[in-house]
């Protein structure tokens, strides 16, 4: 049993015990209710997030290989997983006003984004596919736009241009997060508690 059903049951139990008030026992005809606990099966609580920029710098290029979303009660992340393995330490998270959120690195277009807040997450060097010589061999193969789950609207690919990817998370508003670098993966952790 976790600590919350606990801490509810606990306090249906006590409220149910105890004597009489001096009211009770002088013939108080008061109304009585049954006593009510409002139980809550999910807490979560994530630290170190916040709504400021997050970068870190590198000169070693990255190459994308695959973007997910995963939602679990008040956290979603956006998972980019690159190639080679190694500690990604190149990127630049942030908010973004929608004019300069929604457009196209590179040539200016503008691109339709879904939502009321904009997480910039930009990827360098990073590239989509590998190039030797005249060969050319794509390492993301996926969609450029992903659906979203509550906060978050839909995942927009803006961007592959000079060692430079950048994906947009749009949301339904501006929530703290987090960057959180792996072997391989970049984590954005979006706070919804």
């Amino acid at each position: 049993m976790n600590r919350l059903t606990a801490f509810a049951v606990l306090a249906v139990a006590l409220a149910g015990c105890g004597g009489k008030s001096s009211d009770e026992q002088a013939g108080s005809t008061l109304p009585t209710s049954p006593p009510t606990a409002t139980i809550t099966t999910s807490y979560c609580m994530v630290f170190g997030t916040s709504t400021s920029p997050q970068r870190s710098s590198s000169t070693e290029t990255l190459y994308l290989s695959d973007v997910a979303l995963k939602s679990e009660d008040c956290i979603s992340t956006v998972s980019f997983e690159l190639e080679p393995k190694v500690q990604v330490s190149g990127y630049e998270v942030s908010y973004q006003p929608a004019d300069a959120a929604k457009v196209e690195d590179g040539s200016g277009n503008p691109v339709e984004i879904a939502g009321d807040a904009f997480l910039v997450v930009k990827l360098m060097p990073a590239m989509t596919a590998k190039i030797d010589g005249d060969q050319v061999k794509k390492s993301y193969t996926g969609p450029n736009r992903l659906p979203g789950t509550d906060p978050v609207t839909e995942l927009v690919k803006t961007g592959d241009f000079e060692a430079v990817v950048t994906w947009v998370i749009g949301l339904d508003r501006e929530l703290p997060f987090s960057a959180e670098p792996r072997d391989g993966t970049l984590d954005v952790v979006i706070d919804s508690s």
